[in-house]
């Protein structure tokens, strides 16, 4: 290897700029050999062989240096950075960058997307501890029991298994998903990951699956997704909005609404929609035909129901965000001894099993679980191959008209 002293060089008669040329000559060779993992092609061998007379030594590496093509350390091309070499750059600990990769906790979420940017900026690509994939796909839900999610599983395995697939169902124990459960899905390694969870995708969970390059879908994002996420929903505004006209088409003029969670982004699309056609045909919304239910459990809706069904100037319709709402509004109707349709019309959103059994049979907004679940697979599939196509994928969505709306009766128009 290529020797740091040059004690042995002849001092009489050299430059400052010979001597300049040839300690950067040398430096230069010495990093390309380095560069290239191999010895520095015997440059101490090539000094004495030499004489020690710099003018020689410095045409003989110049030569050897024309007829190579080594990169230099500097050249980003073809350099891999490393950890420290990344957390010189992103002002963090090497232990911290290791962290990012890793998808491990212990850093807040700003560091977190700092040096996530930092790795993409430079191109680093994760190493893949295990690269057997399983032949499945996870379905993350926050319920079981929630709307649409037995539809969701249906029909997922179903597109999963034309496939060749099987879908694995995780569900996060009725609050956001762990890290645990996000390390055990990893450890399984399946072809990507379909969300259908209320919490949304946190900043860990996504550092965990990008640390194994697991391809992620979220169903119906409570939140804006972040660009590289993929996701797949409605439109829930133009569905909250054909659910107003529905009940207006009809003549109703006093249109109650049980919304669904307040903090979901899905909720207030959906009554975002559905104020705006009652705003559009000059239809009042009064506080008192506003009320707030939940998506689960169902008691919540319930409550509400039965405080519209109270009032002294009660509705003529009631517009419930989701379908298990519509049905503990036909219990509180019943209680108060109220004839459903007569009386009363209820629309659901989802048309999810029991709508068209129950008496009278629910209209409701259908959501195309079929092609949801359809899209979210084929999204993964494509992602897996390298075919990257839109990101986010918006479907959408059509009123099913059944027995439970019908004009109001005309002394209540």
């Amino acid at each position: 290897m290529c020797s740091g002293s040059f004690a042995w060089c002849e001092p009489t008669a050299i430059s400052y700029v010979r001597i300049k040329k040839f300690a950067s000559l040398f430096a230069k060779i010495f990093i390309q050999g380095r560069t290239k993992g191999k010895k520095t092609w015997n440059c101490y061998g090539t000094m004495r062989h030499n004489g020690g007379n710099i003018d020689e030594i410095v045409s003989v590496i110049e030569r050897r240096i024309s007829k190579r093509e080594a990169p230099m350390v500097n050249d980003t091309s073809t350099h891999k950075l490393k950890v420290g070499e990344l957390a010189k750059i992103a002002g963090v600990s090497a232990s911290t960058v290791s962290k990012v990769i890793n998808g491990r906790t212990g850093i807040s979420d700003e560091t977190r997307r700092q040096v996530e940017q930092i790795l993409k900026d430079h191109g680093y690509s994760r190493p893949l501890v295990n690269t057997k994939l399983s032949p499945t796909i996870e379905l993350v839900v926050e319920y079981i029991e929630h709307n649409g999610t037995m539809e969701l599983i249906k029909y997922a395995s179903y597109w999963a298994q034309q496939a060749g697939l099987a879908i694995t169902v995780t569900q996060t124990n009725h609050g956001d998903a762990t890290e645990d459960c996000f390390r055990g899905i990893i450890d399984r390694n399946p072809q990507g990951v379909i969300m259908q969870q209320m919490g949304g995708l946190t900043t860990q969970a996504k550092s965990l699956l990008k640390s194994r390059s697991i391809p992620v879908v979220i169903i119906d994002p409570i939140d804006t997704v972040d660009s590289d996420v993929m996701s797949v929903s409605i439109d829930n505004w133009t569905a909250g909005y054909q659910a107003g006209k529905h009940l207006l088409s009809l003549g109703h003029r006093r249109i109650a609404v049980i919304r669904g969670p307040a903090n979901l982004q899905t909720s207030i699309a959906r009554y975002s929609g559905f104020t705006a056609a009652l705003q559009q045909a000059g239809v009042d919304l009064p506080e008192s035909y506003i009320e707030q239910g939940d998506y689960f459990p169902a008691e919540t809706s319930y409550e509400a129901a039965c405080r519209l069904l109270e009032l002294t100037d009660r509705p003529t319709a009631i517009f419930c965000c989701n379908d298990l709402s519509a049905v503990s509004t036909y219990r509180a109707a019943r209680e108060h001894k109220i004839a459903l349709p007569k009386q009363l019309s209820v629309m659901g959103f989802d048309d999810i099993f029991p709508a068209g059994q129950l008496m009278p049979s629910l209209t409701s907004v259908h959501q195309p679980f079929s092609e949801i679940a359809q899209r979210a697979v084929q999204m993964i599939i494509d992602s897996r191959k390298g075919n990257q196509g839109d990101m986010h994928v918006i479907l959408p969505t059509s009123v099913v008209t059944r027995e439970s709306t019908v004009p109001p009766q005309s002394s209540a128009r």
